[in-house]
């Protein structure tokens, strides 16, 4: 299945489109993953665990409207023929030659020189405690850029100055705060140096055919490029006037009563959001609320208030799906069911199981109550000012 971002039911509010992670140019598959003795991160590994849960024992949101009075609970305002301006970012060259820097530095090239820091050296390593190998303690044809502080102190320090084909002993110490089984201890590392890399000033043609996928030349990948990052900034852009609208639409109803049932659903993915953080930041979730300034009594506001506002968007849309004869399980909402099974590349049982019977459900109906609106919406385009943008972003990404 393909690794894109299903919309989460009623978590991401007003963000209404079924959209996947940004995409630049694909580069060529050079896997070079080192076993980092020095640093680990847990938060990659469990990035892709956290999406959301599909547990059967939760209701539906469709479950839960059955026995919520809607039209009760909201009264319609209007939405269609809101107003919304589109604005649309350009690409400047500027944007593109980023992107080429960006490639040249994460692609760089072999050099006849001694290592110097900035330089990626291609290495194996045996790493030693008390002359036994350790688990994770070694890895060949690594890549590691000097200076990047992947690797534990004097590690890289010791690389300095190495030349292709020579061998160098370290002797160091894992930090004190290091893994409970290694930290503090003396290690021998054994390290072979490959090749020295560095990346080229200016992109070459035989560089872009090297490295950059489905590209050959230096000009079509320049046009590649920017063909994508005008794609890109024309997604954000109807991302953002769909959030428009959807606001827009939401300020125009009124909201009566708030279901319990409905507030606890967005307590719930509050409250899993919060816990997500905290983990990335190794903390408990009492210590991350304390870090972020906040007192529980003002944690627990601030999740009440979202589980409002989510309870009031789930009932908007639900109050337009019944005014509009939208249901789970018409002929419109199998056809969206066909176009994203065939996006994703899956069956139904296996987007079920990954993000669940209700994410799937709410991600269809909201999107065709956002196309509803879109399509009854009065948009007016702009182009950005590219130049401010531009100004306070280097990043190139």
């Amino acid at each position: 299945m393909k690794k894109r971002a299903i919309m989460i039911s009623m978590l991401l509010v007003m963000a209404l489109s079924v959209t996947g992670c940004s995409q630049k140019t694909a580069t060529k598959d050079k896997d070079t993953k080192t076993e980092e003795t020095a640093k680990t991160d847990d938060a990659e590994e469990t990035e892709s665990d956290n999406t959301e849960d599909t547990s059967e024992d939760t209701p539906t949101t469709a479950e839960l409207m059955a026995g919520i009075d809607v039209e009760k609970c909201v009264t319609l305002g209007d939405y269609k023929g809101v107003t919304v301006e589109k604005t649309i970012q350009s690409v400047t060259d500027e944007d593109v030659q980023n992107e080429i820097d960006n490639a040249l530095a994460n692609y760089p090239v072999e050099v006849d020189q001694a290592a110097k820091e900035g330089d990626t050296v291609n290495i194996d390593y045996v790493g030693k405690i008390d002359g036994e190998e350790f688990d994770g303690g070694s890895d060949q044809g690594a890549d590691l850029k000097l200076g990047s502080g992947k690797f534990i102190d004097g590690f890289e320090d010791g690389l300095i100055g190495a030349r292709k084909g020579e061998t160098r002993t370290l002797n160091l110490t894992f930090p004190e705060d290091y893994t409970q089984d290694l930290a503090g201890k003396a290690v021998e590392f054994t390290v072979t140096v490959n090749a020295v890399k560095e990346p080229l000033s200016e992109p070459t043609d035989q560089w872009v055919a090297d490295n950059i996928e489905g590209y050959d030349n230096l000009a079509d990948y320049k046009a590649g490029i920017r063909s994508e990052q005008e794609e890109s900034n024309e997604q954000t852009a109807e991302n953002q006037v769909r959030y428009a609208a959807w606001t827009q639409v939401i300020d125009n109803c009124t909201i009566n009563e708030y279901p319990e049932t409905l507030v606890e659903v967005g307590k719930k993915l509050y409250e899993q959001q919060v816990e997500t953080y905290a983990k990335y930041a190794g903390m408990e979730l009492d210590a991350y609320i304390e870090s972020s300034g906040l007192t529980q009594e003002e944690y627990q506001s601030n999740m009440e208030e979202y589980g409002k506002n989510v309870a009031a968007q789930a009932l908007v849309c639900q109050a337009i799906c019944d005014k509009e004869g939208f249901a789970i399980g018409d002929d419109d909402y199998q056809k969206a069911l066909q176009d994203m099974l065939t996006e994703y590349g899956c069956t139904e049982d296996e987007l079920i199981q990954t993000y669940g019977q209700d994410n799937v459900e709410q991600s269809i109906m909201l999107n065709r109550v956002s196309n509803l609106i879109l399509e009854n919406a009065n948009v007016t385009e702009v182009q950005a000012d590219s130049s401010a943008d531009n100004s306070s972003d280097d990043s190139g990404n």
